[in-house]
């Protein structure tokens, strides 16, 4: 049964060519880290049923890291500001996750982060040995474009098993796309 709430997905996976698939590498390979895996849960659609909103979460207790990513339409988005998240180690292993060479927090705090967004593919699957491609699935993968575009980022994520990843695009983009995604998650 298809929900407004999918409809976002629905239309975004319609528009792109079938042949189409994820980029991403599997990690291990060449060097590639392991991507930063977290939870999400799908939230209701509040007045606009075409956006898609996904709370995620990072670890638990006083290490718990907590932030919404609204996905508008099928080329932009937003982070949101969850209050009282503790992102201290999410940032950690962030940064390994991006090969952050030199990892620096902005000191600028927004409540929200707007971003563009790129689907690369119909749902997929997940290749047992890493990256994505190959069949129909439940992954979506896409690429978020932060900073007026000066970072990316691979974002993929499974609504039927509530996984996500963050996962690297290119290893000169790690330091900004930490500074940019701490504007919003602190």
């Amino acid at each position: 049964m298809i929900t407004r709430r999918s409809a976002l997905i629905i239309l975004a996976s319609a528009v792109l060519p079938g042949g189409a698939c994820a980029q991403n590498q599997p990690p291990g390979g060449d060097g590639i880290p392991e991507p930063l895996a977290f939870g999400i849960a799908q939230l209701p659609s509040g007045s606009d049923a075409n956006v898609l909103a996904l709370m995620a979460s990072y670890g638990e207790g006083d290490n718990e890291t907590k932030f919404v990513i609204e996905l508008q339409s099928e080329s932009h988005g937003v982070f949101r500001h969850v209050p009282g998240s503790h992102p201290v180690r999410f940032f950690e292993e962030l940064g390994k996750a991006l090969i952050a060479s030199a990892p620096r927090l902005s000191d600028e705090k927004q409540e929200t982060l707007p971003f563009d967004t790129a689907f690369l593919g119909p749902p997929t699957i997940r290749n047992p040995g890493g990256g994505y491609g190959g069949a129909p699935g439940d992954w979506y993968t896409t690429k978020l474009f932060l900073g007026q575009d000066q970072s990316e980022v691979y974002f993929n994520f499974n609504l039927v098993s509530g996984e996500a990843e963050f996962s690297i695009k290119d290893e000169d983009y790690g330091n900004a796309v930490l500074s940019e995604l701490s504007k919003v998650i602190w």
